[in-house]
C-alpha cells in the first residue's frame, strides 16, 4: 500500500490554526490546553510544539490570521461594486449573513479582549482593528475623491462607527436577541449609515416637476419600518 502523502509544513500549520480558532473561541484562553488543540487538529502534542513554541504563540498566530481573512472577503466585495458606499452597505449585510453561520472569528475576538491586559495579545488585537478601520477609512476617502461621500466627515471617526455597528451585531447574536435584528433590519441599518454619509446630489438639468425622493418623504417618517 502506498504511503499517505505528508502535508507540507505550511498546510499543517494552517490546519492547526483553524483547529485552534474553534477551540479558543469555545472557552477562555486560560482554560485551553495545547493538548486540546492538538486533539482538535489531529496531531500529537509534541508535533504541535514543532510548529508553535507555546500556547500563547499559537493563540497570537490564530488572532493574527483573522484580519487577513476578513479583509480578503471585504476586498472581494469592493472589487465587484463601484460605489464606495454601496461597498460598505454590502460588507455590513454580508457580515450579518456570515454571523448567522460562522461565529468563530467573532467569539475569538471577544475571548482575546478578556486577555487584553497582556501586551502581546492587546497588540495583536490593535493591529486587527487598525486594519479594519484603515480599510473602511480608505473606502470613504475614495468616495470623497469621487464626490460620493461628504467631505465634512472624519473618515476614521465614521470608520470606527462602522465597526461599532458590527460589534453591536455581535452582541445581539451572542446574547440571543436575534429576533430583534433580522436581515431586513440589518439592511435598513446599513442603508441609514450609508445615506448619512452620502454627498448631496447635484441637480443639473432637472425640470421644476422633478424632485429628489428625499424631498418627497416627510422627515417624521424616518426611520423606515422594516
Amino acid at each position: 500500500m502506498p504511503r499517505a502523502q505528508r502535508l507540507s509544513a505550511d498546510i499543517r500549520r494552517r490546519q492547526i490554526i483553524e483547529a485552534a480558532r474553534e477551540v479558543f473561541s469555545g472557552q477562555s484562553y486560560r482554560k485551553v490546553g495545547t493538548a486540546d488543540v492538538a486533539k482538535a487538529a489531529g496531531v500529537s502534542e509534541p508535533a504541535l510544539y514543532r510548529y508553535f513554541a507555546s500556547k500563547k504563540e499559537l493563540f497570537l498566530a490564530t488572532l493574527q490570521s483573522t484580519a487577513p481573512k476578513l479583509l480578503d472577503a471585504w476586498q472581494e466585495i469592493a472589487s465587484d461594486i463601484d460605489d464606495p458606499l454601496e461597498t460598505l452597505w454590502s460588507i455590513g449585510v454580508s457580515y450579518y449573513d456570515h454571523l448567522q453561520n460562522n461565529e468563530g472569528n467573532m467569539k475569538l475576538q471577544f475571548q482575546a479582549l478578556s486577555e487584553a491586559d497582556d501586551p502581546e495579545i492587546r497588540e495583536a488585537l490593535r493591529e486587527n482593528f487598525a486594519s479594519f478601520v484603515n480599510f473602511v477609512a480608505d473606502t470613504l476617502d475614495e468616495g470623497k475623491r469621487r464626490g460620493i461621500v461628504r467631505n465634512d466627515i472624519d473618515s476614521r471617526l465614521v470608520a470606527w462607527q462602522f465597526l461599532g455597528i458590527g460589534l453591536t451585531l455581535d452582541l445581539i447574536h451572542m446574547l440571543g436577541f436575534d429576533s430583534e435584528m433580522d436581515r431586513g433590519k440589518a439592511e435598513q441599518w446599513s442603508r441609514l449609515y450609508q445615506e448619512v454619509l452620502r454627498a448631496p446630489r447635484v441637480k443639473t438639468g432637472v425640470g421644476p416637476g422633478v424632485r429628489a425622493v428625499s424631498e418627497l418623504v416627510p422627515p417624521e417618517s424616518w426611520p423606515l419600518e422594516a
